[in-house]
């Protein structure tokens, strides 16, 4: 789940403010790709994806049918991705990339999070991390 432009694990009810990356349970080879390691450096698929396709792709006075063609995927399956309703995975991404000739993966920002404590066993979630601030009664 990407919320504020962190990759966070989230339960249902804190995913409802972010964009999925990853649908769990699904095998690595057909998921989408949320980031991808490349020697020592983790790369990952660009915030505004969709943006950057659409616009490539009317730069270069393409439909979505035909450069659905010259992909050889289909049509509606670009239309998800363009909207940003699915990520592509790493083979649909490289194909974009060489057709439109385009950037779609960016170095991953590794931000560290620590954990004072965690009363649940698995995996974290939001309010795991979140500590939240009183504001004093006397001024």
């Amino acid at each position: 789940m990407l919320i504020e432009g962190a990759k966070l694990q989230v339960c249902g009810r804190c995913a409802r403010g972010g964009k999925i990356l990853k649908f769990p349970g699904k095998p690595a080879s057909k998921s989408p790709v949320a980031s991808v390691k490349k020697g020592k450096v983790e790369l990952e698929v660009v915030a505004n994806y969709g943006k950057v396709i659409r616009d490539a792709r009317k730069a270069k006075g393409l439909t979505r049918e035909e450069l659905a063609k010259r992909i050889m995927e289909k049509e509606h399956y670009l239309e998800r991705v363009e909207k940003e309703k699915t990520l592509p995975t790493e083979t649909i991404a490289r194909k974009l990339e060489k057709t439109l000739g385009i950037k779609l993966f960016e170095e991953a920002s590794t931000g560290e999070v620590t954990l004072s404590k965690t009363k649940k066993r698995g995996a974290l979630t939001l309010g795991d991390l979140v500590k939240v601030k009183k504001k004093s009664q006397g001024k």
